[in-house]
């Protein structure tokens, strides 16, 4: 996306353009329900947090000062707002569909990826689901949140560190460990 049309629509949606606010839910609305419906694992919860969002957006886009990225101030609200959803919940979210985004995602790790093998079946393939959420689940909410924002919010491990607020080596092992437990966990599942 164009950087200029980027801080035109900004500007835009400060001064009330409800054109402008439009386009920011079309290009922006899309990857903010992927990032929630794959780390709430509900379609209703992320439609949900993505209206959310967007009442927040248009009530703090007077705040936003174009000091770096719109998308890191985007995202950052989302995982905001997704610490809440998790803070209100009682029991532990399910994450869908993270083994088939692994393999058509060419930014996910190969070493994860192939570390299950292809499905032959559906019922493989559910298996194979069931024991990457399982997985998952065996992170910490931290160590979660930011593998599933690195790798379906597509952000840099900058963007990371400045999101949750820690230093970049912190974000580099939390990444790196949380993949080599996922990993782990796969090998020995799948040798079972």
């Amino acid at each position: 996306m164009e950087r200029d049309l980027l801080e035109q629509k900004i500007k835009l949606c400060q001064m009330g353009s409800a054109d402008a606010f439009a386009w920011m839910l079309e290009e922006y609305g899309p990857r903010l329900y992927g990032y929630f419906f794959r780390t709430t694992g509900s379609p209703g919860a992320a439609d949900d947090l993505v209206q959310e969002l967007f009442v927040r957006l248009l009530e703090k886009i007077g705040e936003y000062r174009h000091e770096g990225r719109f998308e890191h101030w985007l995202f950052r609200i989302a995982a905001n707002l997704t610490r809440d959803y998790f803070r209100r919940q009682t029991k532990t979210p399910v994450f869908f569909s993270v083994l088939e985004r692994a393999k058509e995602n060419s930014q996910w790790p190969e070493e994860l990826a192939g570390s299950v093998s292809d499905p032959e079946s559906p019922m493989e393939r559910q298996e194979q689901m069931d024991l990457l959420q399982k997985a998952l689940q065996q992170l910490s909410d931290l160590d979660r949140q930011i593998i599933l924002a690195r790798h379906y919010s597509q952000l840099s491990f900058d963007q990371l560190a400045q999101q949750f607020q820690m230093p970049i080596g912190t974000v580099l092992s939390k990444v790196h460990r949380g993949l080599k437990l996922l990993r782990r966990i796969l090998t020995e599942n799948e040798k079972k």
